[in-house]
């Protein structure tokens, strides 16, 4: 049962991704840390086969990611991009918590004029999260956390099942990985006007959306993961829902993801 539910699986990904896909067995029979395939539409991508990477890339290209299946929130968002150019500006889209870049890749498919700012603190992250997006035009990568003000975190596994990359966990300290705000990273695009915020934080969005919340206002979409499942007991989420709670925005549950639509555009 286990080999034909794995042959169910390949089948699925050839048909989100191509047969390329495939080509990421090969690193595990060579025992090579990353595994280079060329996906439909995204072309060559680095994954790492011990690592959770296919699992993300599958998630976000195989479902409902930002709840496009919904067609007034695509239509919606679409005009709101054009709107952008049509002044001159370019829409900016902020990946927070990017991890290995699929979700930046997701939306430099769905809006090719839009910028991606991807952020991400977690070092083995960033080197694939590079490969993936240096020299793909308006693509930028973040050696950084996000967060409600200026500082510096460490990073920890603390109380996580496993050490996978994904799961690192961002905590204020004194001196470390530098902290930038989400105007500081609209700030690195030209002409920039912030569209969309992706945040996927592991439970530092209690800091985020703590203070110094004035982006919210500005952004057409944001999409959240909350980690209180992950982190039982210490409220991430509680200054994520008291700042969207007072907002007219539309919510979306699309998986683990929450989905908030401006509904005044």
């Amino acid at each position: 049962m286990k080999i034909w539910n794995r042959v169910k699986l390949n089948i699925q990904d050839i048909g989100i991704f191509g047969p390329g896909i495939l080509f990421r067995h090969v690193a595990r029979i060579t025992g090579s840390d990353t595994a280079s395939v060329r996906m439909l539409s995204l072309g060559e991508i680095h994954l790492r086969p011990r690592e959770s990477d296919v699992s993300t890339f599958r998630d976000i290209f195989g479902g409902n990611y930002a709840a496009q299946s919904v067609p007034a929130v695509s239509s919606r968002l679409h005009a709101v991009c054009d709107a952008i150019l049509a002044k001159d500006k370019k829409p900016v889209i902020i990946d927070a918590g990017a991890n290995v870049g699929a979700a930046s890749l997701w939306f430099r498919d769905r809006f090719p004029k839009a910028a991606i700012v991807a952020i991400e603190p977690e070092s083995s992250n960033l080197r694939l999260l590079h490969r993936n997006l240096d020299g793909r035009p308006d693509m930028y990568v973040l050696e950084a956390a996000i967060g409600s003000v200026p500082g510096f975190v460490e990073l920890s596994h603390e109380g996580l099942h496993d050490n996978l990359s994904w799961g690192s966990q961002t905590v204020r300290v004194a001196q470390g990985v530098p902290i930038v705000t989400i105007d500081d990273a609209v700030s690195v695009v030209p002409n920039a006007e912030l569209f969309i915020v992706k945040i996927d934080i592991e439970g530092f969005e209690h800091d985020l959306f703590r203070e110094n919340v004035g982006w919210i206002d500005r952004a057409t979409m944001i999409i959240v993961e909350p980690h209180d499942w992950l982190l039982p007991g210490r409220r991430t989420s509680k200054f994520l829902q008291k700042e969207m709670g007072q907002r007219d925005f539309d919510l979306f549950i699309c998986d683990e993801n929450l989905v908030y639509v401006r509904s005044d555009v």
